[in-house]
């Protein structure tokens, strides 16, 4: 599963517990791990990936 944001693609796993987001910034592999009480299903999970400056 994708999540594209501006000019950034996310690679979204999902885990037991939480999400996993992967994207390279440069030439470095950056990984974000977000918890599912936050964002229970992948429609909030692109929703929070698209509202937060975090990412």
């Amino acid at each position: 599963m994708t999540i594209k944001k501006e000019n950034k693609i996310y690679i979204a796993k999902e885990n037991k517990t939480s999400w996993t987001l992967s994207t390279t910034i440069g030439q470095v592999d950056v990984s974000y791990n977000v918890p599912k009480v936050d964002c229970p299903t992948f429609d909030a999970l692109t929703e929070y990936v698209i509202a937060n400056d975090l990412f």
